[in-house]
């Protein structure tokens, strides 16, 4: 009976001590990003965007003129690609803190340059 009774308590504790360890700590590139994309050839605009990263994974944040798809990975390797309607925009580069820039490409509408982004919240 005594054995029964110390099996329980010691399953009790692990259970206990799982139960209230630590969730898991944010990768340090999420949260809110702020892009702004400047167009070096071609006609396209300059386009500002927000998006959200949550584990690495980019997405819009709500009703975004543009939707946005890609990573960024643990390293700030950055490869994303941004959607209006027809429009594709691909963007690579890196970042680190709460700054990155890199470079993007539209060939749907025939322009490229360089892309800034700053880390909002």
């Amino acid at each position: 009976m005594v054995s029964g009774l110390r099996s329980a308590a010691l399953a009790c504790t692990v259970i206990a001590g799982a139960m209230s360890a630590a969730p898991a700590t944010a990768a340090p590139n999420d949260g809110r990003w702020a892009v702004t994309v400047v167009t070096e050839n071609g006609t396209c605009e300059v386009y500002r965007w927000e998006f959200a990263v949550a584990e690495g994974r980019v997405s819009p944040i709500g009703d975004a003129a543009a939707r946005a798809s890609g990573r960024i990975d643990p390293k700030g390797r950055v490869n994303v690609t941004f959607t209006r309607g027809s429009d594709t925009l691909s963007a690579t580069g890196a970042v680190a803190g709460a700054n990155g820039s890199g470079r993007w490409t539209s060939p749907s509408r025939q322009c490229n340059g360089r892309w800034t982004a700053e880390k909002t919240g």
